[in-house]
């Protein structure tokens, strides 16, 4: 018999905080890091070392046991890896986030467009006790919508445009996109006279190069360089998590008994996230090299794109604006293993199937009209006819 719950218990838990999982917490929670993109090794089938599914990570084959804990795969809960980033990448959980803070602040100085007196007005309201999320989410959207209007920073007196959202995970930099700014736009265009007259072609890029694209490296630049106080007025809370943990540098890498290995005729059938992380840590490898040998740029660009795409996908498989490929079978991301009918929670957390239970249903079954005692059931006939039909069912 279960013991009852004693209420004399030493510590009662006060509050939990949430915060976002840095690159030092991503380290310190793993075992290695994974730098080997083969599963298996050729002869004997056994996991890479080094690889995503290494022994010490644990295991989920029977007689096998865990190399970091020594358990078997029933006790041991499986333990951390992570991949380290050439270069970084967005992270589609926190995209509209990012796109935010962008619009909230300087692309040149990092600094929240606002003058000093409404930066000092929001501070003190955004520093209240017991401020609720609602009024958080409603200053920071007051925040968002003034900076937005400026123009030209009251600190660095750099032009600041609008910030976009081009394609699925691209972000530009329409610098000139106020009136004002149209001389502006003209005496940029004249530097570039003698080039485009020296190579003619250039002057058909030269309206493209008007959106400055703001790749991750530049968006980190900026999130790095923006202060504690910047912070607060962006609605974060700088102890807890500030801007640069919105985009990946350290991925990090679940125990193999989530995504276990499915062995079929001598051969093994992978989980798609275990496809997906070899795929990350190939482009990861090909970028790498790629850096060292000093490839082209066009080639580099094209390699971060994939990389780019296939971190997000790992996280969220039905990307909008991503179309999915033809006969292929749709990967399922961690997103969608949470979320749905289907996922974790409403499927296998709240939803359990049990014996014995009854479910009543009204639907069709021809009673005429008058044959149900209208004022002690409380139906109300619709039209000619009232359905009922009571349905008992052994599962549900």
């Amino acid at each position: 018999m279960k013991e009852t719950v004693s209420h004399q218990a030493p510590k009662v838990i006060k509050k939990l905080q949430f915060s976002l999982l840095n690159a030092q917490d991503t380290v310190k929670i793993s075992e290695f890091e994974v730098t080997h993109r083969d599963l298996y090794t050729p002869i004997d089938r056994l996991p890479v070392k080094d690889g995503v599914l290494d022994r010490r990570l644990g295991t989920t084959e029977k007689g096998a046991f865990c190399e970091t804990c020594g358990q078997s795969s029933v006790n041991c809960v499986g333990h951390y890896a992570y991949i380290k980033l050439v270069v970084p990448v967005f992270h589609i959980g926190y995209f509209k986030h990012t796109i935010a803070i962008l619009q909230g602040i300087c692309k040149t100085c990092a600094r929240v467009l606002l003058e000093e007196p409404d930066r000092r007005t929001y501070l003190k309201r955004f520093r209240r006790p017991n401020l609720e999320n609602i009024q958080r989410q409603a200053l920071c959207k007051a925040v968002n919508t003034l900076a937005r209007k400026v123009v030209y920073c009251p600190y660095c007196s750099a032009t600041n445009g609008t910030i976009k959202k081009a394609g699925a995970l691209k972000i530009i930099h329409d610098k000139f996109r106020a009136k004002k700014t149209a001389e502006e736009m003209e005496r940029w265009k004249k530097t570039f006279a003698a080039a485009v007259e020296a190579q003619k072609e250039l002057g058909l890029y030269l309206n493209k190069a008007v959106h400055e694209d703001m790749n991750p490296l530049k968006v980190l630049d900026l999130f790095r360089r923006i202060s504690d106080e910047d912070c607060e007025l962006l609605g974060l809370r700088p102890e807890f998590g500030r801007p640069e943990e919105f985009l990946w540098q350290y991925i990090s890498v679940p125990p193999v008994c989530i995504r276990p290995s499915v062995a079929q005729d001598g051969a093994s059938n992978e989980d798609d996230l275990t496809v997906k992380l070899t795929e990350i840590v190939f482009t990861n490898a090909l970028i790498k090299q790629g850096l060292v040998k000093g490839a082209p740029t066009a080639q580099f660009m094209e390699q971060w794109e994939f990389l780019q795409l296939s971190v997000a996908m790992y996280i969220n498989s039905e990307l909008p604006g991503v179309p999915s490929q033809p006969g292929q079978k749709p990967i399922r991301g961690f997103v969608q293993r949470l979320k749905g009918k289907q996922g974790r929670f409403r499927g296998n957390l709240s939803g359990k199937r049990v014996d014995f239970s009854g479910r009543t249903v009204i639907s069709r079954a021809c009673l005429p009209l008058g044959s149900v005692n209208e004022s002690r059931t409380g139906l109300q006939p619709i039209g000619r006819v009232i359905f009922i039909t009571f349905e008992k069912r052994g599962k549900l």
